[in-house]
């Protein structure tokens, strides 16, 4: 009796191996080649979109809105943060209005928009108040970064193989550059 209980344990066992190796490690392998596959797909829509303002110099809510619909069609949901970093060289003078005051020294100064402010500004909240765009100026730096907040589906399986828990994030992307061009 307890040759036929082994024999079929043993059996069992065998069976659940070749489960896993035959049809969960393919499928799982197949999830995280698909992360890779949308990984590529959101970065290329990121450098499109950083492109773009950088070239125009300018952020209308139509682009913001293009790229945000761009990424979700990849069956994710996002967590976009903007950053625009803009500097000014300011001269000191010990008299503003004599310019031969001038102290030959320079104040740099460094102003920081966060997706906050630039999103206020493309979709203002004040009723009545109709979109505008977002100006940047040539020399200042733009960049985005996306990152997944949802659980893909190979974070899923790999948890289930794993019987831990993994972080959501496993699609990040962080692109930008300085702005080129001002056309407005």
């Amino acid at each position: 009796m307890t040759v036929k209980l082994s024999e079929t344990l043993s059996k069992i066992i065998v069976l659940i191996i070749l489960v896993l190796l035959f049809f969960v490690f393919p499928v799982e392998n197949m999830l995280a080649r698909q992360d890779d596959i949308t990984r590529i797909a959101v970065l290329n829509e990121t450098c499109e979109f950083v492109d773009s303002v950088r070239n125009l110099g300018y952020i209308t809510p139509v682009m913001y809105m293009q790229f945000s619909q761009a990424l979700s069609a990849t069956g994710n949901t996002y967590e976009i943060t903007m950053e625009h970093i803009h500097n000014s060289i300011d001269p000191n003078y010990t008299d503003p209005v004599d310019m031969t005051s001038f102290q030959h020294d320079y104040n740099v100064n460094t102003r920081v928009s966060y997706t906050e402010d630039i999103l206020a500004t493309l979709f203002p909240d004040t009723p009545g108040v109709s979109p505008d765009r977002y100006y940047l100026s040539k020399g200042d730096i733009f960049r985005v970064n996306v990152v997944n907040v949802n659980k893909t589906m190979a974070t899923k399986v790999q948890q289930m193989l794993l019987m831990t828990d993994l972080p959501a994030k496993r699609i990040a992307v962080t692109y930008g550059g300085m702005v080129r061009d001002e056309n407005h």
